[in-house]
């Protein structure tokens, strides 16, 4: 009896065992990986073994589980397996494989499953990009629409955002923030709008882009530069603020999200003038969420700048550029020196959120940096040392920078750069790396000729933000007419970074090498406010990739070369303007066969602006770039479609502002759709308070690739088509505060008009003269369509203002103002045309010398007395840039040692061309006397 009770425990306490020798293994896309199942039987009989019809993950494979699974009585048994990295694998970065066997005989007994992860250590596939690296704001509707590409070149799906910073007060961009999913080859069109809320605020300003996944670890950026030349400019970068007149704003915001998700966001920034050479500029963004699952306060972008005569110092959110990754919260403290150098200290975490309450972030690197820099009209000096330490990638790094330039001539400059790194793992596991760059830049303009060249060099593994970078850049371009000329354009670049072992699995985005080369030839011509260019150019491109993507499942090495054709044609009127650009290109070479060459390809970009209404639009057949194939399948053609049209109008006395904009997106290779619509609106009322209000939509549908594997359900699908939508609402309240202005900031408006007659004063008839861009020190500003241009927050100085691109326009003599009040000056302008002469010798058979002809003093006065004056060449040629009048021209020769023939010349300038002047030069140094016998 007991040995039957001791035969029936063993009976209920044994089971096949099995469990996998490896529980963990770090993949690369493209690679294969292993793992070993071990099974012991320990009854006394053999069993027979099968897998769970509901687990399936590693039924298919190079080295596969059999469909049965043989064990003798007591016997352990070990079964390889072995798998490729590929779409149909992998689908996730931590993935879970789980085997569940049963035994075929229902009395023995199995263990439940066994599992082992994967960590895949190259995820990133994800490139962003834009069309342009720098936008225009439009004048009309002080906005412009940018379009960002997102591409997924990996082979899982990626859940990203995208972070904006860099943006400053008073301005907008914006667009899809919230987290997006990109299914593995397929693309994403995110429209973007860039709109400057301050209609007395011209902006030059720089967004990063930053792709950043769930971590809050940055997959990809993308670095564009917004430009706009307005009738309105500020002396300080500071002081635009949203929509009012007053230099302080506070606002408070409730948003709706998709999925029950909500937050509230408070907002303020501004400035105080805190005395006579002292401010003190703020910023607060804080949000505090309520979504499924986390809540909590996020305080981002957010800082105190005070600044003084001597002195400064910022604290919290602090992004700059020293030619290292430098976006985060710290410290930045500054010495301003007598020769107007400024000496800085930055101690910096790269950490976007000052405080995040979700704690969905890790902790960035931290960085310390000292910075000499010196700004002067002819001369700019950079010196910078900075120290990086980063827990997440384990680097160490150092980095040198110096950077230079000066004046050689009037119209020319000369610049060069150089930078010096030592990066290390911190932890020994890889011996240091040793970087270096340099770069020169050279600019020389004429009315002849204009040149700029820039080259650029540096190796690998160089710390800076261009790593691996050989650029060269050069460009000549001439005149051929008073309208038209012609430009040379040479620009090869390669990008071949290298990182150490534990940096790659961060920043390793699948491509090694890419380089393009473009040689170019263009006519330009511009007519009025017609303007139109064309030209062909050779692009000879290489692209070398680990190729883990589904298309691409072998390394790739391509080549591609290409013929092409660039037109542009544009119109900037008063009322409306319009721009289209075209690209045609005839592929010869195209390693890649994606499509196979010979093929043609073409692009087109257009935009259309009206005061109240506006539309933009894109389509691209075949690829233009190497990398697009990376994107291309050969079932599906590669085209891209983009268009949407944006209306915007201000109503009751300018008191409510509306603005909507819309965009659909198609494309041709995996047949996705993307549509999205925002608006937004402002009403002003007393007391400088504010409604406000934004809305944001977007839908997707896209195709979904066969055998998609679901890791919730642990099952694979084959639905062709999935569709997701994400909308944001945001109303809020607004108050603007603070006084406009104070002793230590004035305003200058000057207003610019044609004086027909010269006589300095505006009299009936005379126009004003709109798009002369004027200058003051470092800023411009273009007059508008009442021939204004405004200059404000401006210190109790003098100033010069200067007409930079005539346009055929001149002033009569320099504008000097001393501003120690809000100004308001008329200015006169005058159409110029240029008088060419020369001063030629008298010949005699007595003399036989060479004269100097340099130096001597040509005089033109107008019908008003006025004079201008110029000297002559060392070949006697002179020339005058002279308002249109009637001139007497002539040359002084009293206490001079020659004499002038013809000793004044009537002049009429009327626009038409007139003829070289002449004036005859005879000798006095000698008296030649002749007698007769």
């Amino acid at each position: 009896m007991l040995i039957f009770s001791q035969v029936t425990a063993y009976k209920a306490l044994a089971q096949i065992k099995y469990d996998f020798v490896k529980d963990t293994l770090e993949l690369r896309g493209g690679e294969t990986f292993s793992n070993f199942l071990k099974i012991s039987n320990p009854y006394k009989e053999n069993v027979a073994l099968v897998q769970d019809p509901g687990s399936k993950q590693l039924s298919r494979g190079l080295l596969s589980l059999p469909d049965t699974l043989l064990l003798k009585a007591g016997e352990s048994k070990i079964f390889p397996l072995k798998y490729l990295a590929d779409r149909q694998t992998i689908n996730s970065n931590n993935q879970v494989f789980t085997v569940k066997l049963l035994a075929l005989n229902p009395n023995i007994q199995v263990q439940p499953s066994a599992a082992f992860k994967t960590i895949l250590t190259d995820v990133n596939g994800l490139t962003i990009g834009t069309e342009e690296d720098e936008i225009y704001l439009s004048e009309m509707s002080n906005q412009a629409q940018v379009v960002v590409r997102c591409a997924n070149n990996g082979f899982i799906p990626l859940t990203f955002r995208i972070l904006l910073t860099g943006i400053p007060d008073g301005l907008e961009f914006t667009g899809q923030t919230t987290n997006l999913t990109l299914q593995p080859g397929s693309q994403l069109l995110l429209p973007f709008l860039a709109r400057n809320k301050s209609a007395n605020a011209a902006v030059d300003f720089t967004v990063t882009m930053q792709a950043m996944d769930e971590s809050n670890h940055q997959l990809a950026v993308k670095v564009i530069r917004i430009l706009n030349v307005s009738s309105a400019r500020r002396m300080s970068s500071s002081g635009n603020q949203p929509g009012g007149v007053l230099p302080n704003t506070i606002s408070l915001h409730y948003a709706s999200l998709n999925r029950g998700s909500s937050y509230y966001q408070l907002q303020a920034n501004g400035k105080l003038n805190m005395g006579q050479s002292s401010s003190l500029e703020y910023r607060l963004n804080a949000d505090d969420y309520h979504q499924p699952g986390a809540n909590g306060i996020n305080l981002y972008n957010s800082y105190l700048d005070y600044q003084t005569k001597r002195w400064g110092l910022r604290i919290g959110n602090i992004y700059d550029n020293l030619d290292f990754q430098l976006a985060g919260k710290g410290v930045k403290a500054s010495a301003k020196l007598e020769d107007q150098s400024v000496l800085s200290f930055y101690g910096i975490q790269n950490n976007y959120f000052i405080y995040n309450g979700l704690n969905n972030t890790v902790p960035g690197g931290k960085i310390y940096a000292l910075d000499y820099s010196l700004e002067k009209t002819a001369t700019t000096k950079r010196f910078t040392f900075l120290h990086s330490r980063d827990p997440l990638t384990g680097l160490d790094a150092n980095q040198l920078s110096i950077k230079s330039s000066f004046k050689l001539s009037k119209n020319e400059t000369f610049g060069f750069e150089g930078g010096y790194s030592l990066e290390n793992q911190s932890d020994g596991s890889s011996s240091a790396k040793q970087g270096f760059s340099a770069g020169l830049n050279y600019v020389l303009n004429t009315k002849e000729v204009q040149i700029s060249g820039n080259g650029y060099y540096s190796n690998p593994y160089f710390t800076g933000l261009r790593r691996g970078l050989f650029l060269i850049d050069f460009r000549v371009s001439t005149p051929i007419s008073e309208t038209g000329s012609l430009t040379a354009h040479v620009n090869t670049q390669a990008n071949n970074p290298k990182y150490q072992s534990r940096l790659t699995s961060i920043f390793d985005l699948g491509i090694n090498k890419n380089s393009i080369n473009i040689y170019e030839l263009a006519y330009n011509l511009r007519a009025g406010k017609l303007y139109f260019n064309v030209g062909p150019y050779y692009m000879d491109q290489h692209l070398v990739s680990k190729g883990f993507s589904e298309f691409v499942p072998m390394p790739a090495d391509w080549t591609s070369r290409s013929f092409r054709m660039a037109a542009n044609i544009g119109y900037s009127g008063a009322i409306n303007s319009f721009s289209l650009t075209a690209d045609y290109g005839y592929t010869f070479l195209n390693t890649s066969e994606k499509p196979p060459a010979p093929f043609q390809s073409l692009k087109i970009t257009g935009s259309y602006t009206m005061p109240i209404f506006g539309l933009t639009g894109y389509a691209q057949f075949n690829p233009y770039y190497l990398s697009d194939a990376l994107s291309s399948t050969e079932n599906h053609r590669y085209r891209l479609y983009s268009i949407g049209p944006n209306l915007h109008f201000n109503t009751l006395k300018n008191s409510l502002t509306f603005q909507f904009g819309g965009m659909y997106n198609y494309y041709g290779f995996t047949s996705s759709n993307n549509y999205s619509a925002n608006g937004s609106f402002r009403y002003l009322m007393k007391g400088h308070w504010a409604i406000t209000g934004d809305v944001q939509y977007i839908l997707t549908k896209q195709n979904i690739l066969p055998l998609f594997y679901n890791p919730e359900l642990n099952i694979a699908n084959t639905l062709d088509r999935q569709s997701y939508d994400n909308r944001q609402l945001r109303l809020g309240l607004e108050k603007q505060f603070g006084r406009q202005g104070n002793g230590s900031s004035k305003k200058l408006t000057l207003v610019y008009y044609e004086d027909r007659n010269s006589n300095g004063q505006r009299d009936p008839g005379e126009a004003l003269v709109a798009g002369v861009l004027v200058k003051i020190n470092n800023d411009a500003a273009l007059t508008n369509s009442k021939g204004e241009v405004t200059f404000s927050d401006m210190k109790k100085e003098a100033y010069v203002a200067s007409v930079t691109n005539t346009k055929g326009w001149s002033l009569q003599e320099p504008t000097s103002v001393f501003l120690d009040k809000n100004k308001r000056l008329e200015v006169p302008l005058v159409k110029t045309q240029a008088l060419n002469g020369c001063v030629k010798p008298l010949a005699s058979k007595y003399l036989n010398a060479q004269f100097a002809l340099a130096g001597i003093r040509v005089t033109a006065v107008d019908a008003g007395g006025r004079k201008y004056q110029t000297l002559t060449d060392d070949r006697g040629g002179f020339c005058f840039y002279l308002p249109r009048n009637n001139y007497t021209v002539y040359i002084d020769t009293e206490g001079m040692p020659f004499s002038i023939e013809n000793g004044k010349e009537e002049v009429s300038l009327t626009g038409k061309p007139v003829a070289l002047l002449t004036f005859l030069y005879k000798d006095e140094h000698r008296k030649v006397g002749i007698t007769r016998f």
